[in-house]
């Protein structure tokens, strides 16, 4: 068994970028050249919003001083302006999703500008998914209205736990009962689609703790959450603050485990099933068509500072510290990467899914990938990780929770040939 469990979908793709950066093209031509000539690739925008009304202890995010939150949504369609006129966007936009920070740190009537902009002057699929990650404070009568008016048809509400001795800890607002009471008051008024975050493995946390939590979320029949071992960041607060025994307590692998096995244990009966790595879904509410089209080949027009996406090959990331490209309000952060880079991603991303074909990686890839994987599949076989079926694997529960150092290690080795 894996010593170390690594926690982030971000381990299992580290070192894409490097190995497969094209420097033979210059990227203000490239995506210029995208800009004006369109496409059929389907593409989502990601709007980020990097403001919070209180700060997490465990949050590592920088946030930019140099930004007015009050005047942030200017900003925001601002750079939305001076993209919507290429060619490139009369095509459906297939989803919109808002992230940060919190978005909701902005006011109702900020929201509403965004999105009555967004509605005004981009083509929607009829079946688009417009997501907004919230905590619950912000969650106001107010807000939901603007919501509702303005089409978001998903919510990610930042819950995290609802046990109000953890919330303290983790300086969260608002009380458990409060997160309750609101995410039913959502879910009344038509956002059925309604996920939350849950933090398991917290300092001296007990399988009775989380059980309290679970229990919560099948009452309150939730379109899905996303489910993440608390990782503890330096120069964090919390990082700062906890003692050496409760650091000691969330480095036990075999507690952990235990706790991610009894999420799938309880939740699976009520009706959830596995969407993600970290991610389960009720009764196939939730699609998250934002993540599905972003690495199934599509695009993402990153907009707002701290936003990353990309644009076809070029994959980047805006900031209001560095320039965009010249005539476009594209970051000038980044690279234009290779086609392979972007068949690997899909791969990862299948992976991530619990279970993948290779046959047809094999053939966009030019190599076997049976073969080349071999002893390693084998060995996760000899581990219980994974099981294997035709032309490919699926994940075991143990191999679930290693599955970023399973997709890591498989991805560094196809990298290796």
């Amino acid at each position: 068994m894996y010593k170390e469990r690594y926690r982030s979908h971000h381990d299992a793709s580290r070192n894409l970028k490097t190995y497969f950066e094209d420097k033979t093209h210059s990227k203000e031509t490239y995506v210029l050249t995208e800009l004006h000539q369109g496409n059929d690739r389907p593409f989502v925008i990601y709007i980020h919003v990097p403001f919070c009304n209180k700060i997490c202890s465990f949050c590592p995010f920088h946030r930019p001083d140099q930004l007015k939150r009050t005047t942030y949504h200017k900003y925001i369609i601002e750079e939305l302006e001076a993209m919507k006129n290429y060619p490139y966007f009369k095509k459906e936009v297939s989803a919109i999703n808002f992230g940060g920070g919190t978005p909701t740190a902005l006011k109702p009537y900020q929201m509403k500008e965004i999105l009555k902009y967004l509605k005004n002057n981009f083509i929607y699929s009829k079946d688009i998914e417009i997501s907004v990650e919230t905590s619950i404070t912000e969650l106001t009568d107010d807000m939901i209205d603007v919501f509702i008016e303005g089409g978001v048809n998903r919510l990610s509400i930042g819950v995290q736990t609802f046990n109000d001795s953890y919330r303290k800890i983790l300086n969260r607002r608002g009380t458990g009962a409060k997160a309750i009471e609101t995410i039913k008051k959502v879910i009344a008024k038509g956002i059925r689609n309604t996920s939350i975050d849950l933090l398991y493995n917290l300092p001296f946390q007990t399988k009775n703790d989380l059980l309290e939590d679970l229990k919560i979320i099948d009452s309150l029949k939730l379109a899905g959450i996303s489910f993440y071992a608390l990782m503890i960041h330096e120069k964090t607060p919390l990082a700062k603050n906890l003692s050496e025994a409760a650091l000691a307590s969330m480095k036990n692998v075999q507690h952990e485990l235990e706790m991610f096995q009894l999420i799938l244990d309880y939740l699976r009966p009520k009706g959830y099933e596995v969407l993600e790595l970290t991610k389960l879904v009720r009764d196939k509410i939730d699609e998250y068509k934002y993540m599905e089209i972003r690495h199934s080949l599509g695009d993402c027009v990153a907009i707002g500072h701290g936003a990353g996406g990309n644009i076809g090959c070029y994959v980047y990331r805006n900031s209001c510290e560095y320039p965009m490209l010249s005539q476009t309000k594209v970051g000038s952060m980044g690279k234009i990467l290779k086609d392979k880079y972007f068949i690997l991603d899909k791969m990862i991303y299948d992976m991530q899914k619990n279970s993948i074909a290779l046959s047809n990686y094999s053939k966009e890839l030019g190599m076997d990938l049976e073969d080349i994987l071999k002893n390693l599949l084998d060995e996760y076989v000899k581990e219980g990780y994974i099981t294997l079926v035709e032309d490919g694997f699926v994940l075991t529960d143990l191999g679930m929770f290693f599955g970023n150092n399973i997709i890591a290690d498989l991805i560094n080795e196809i990298i290796s040939r």
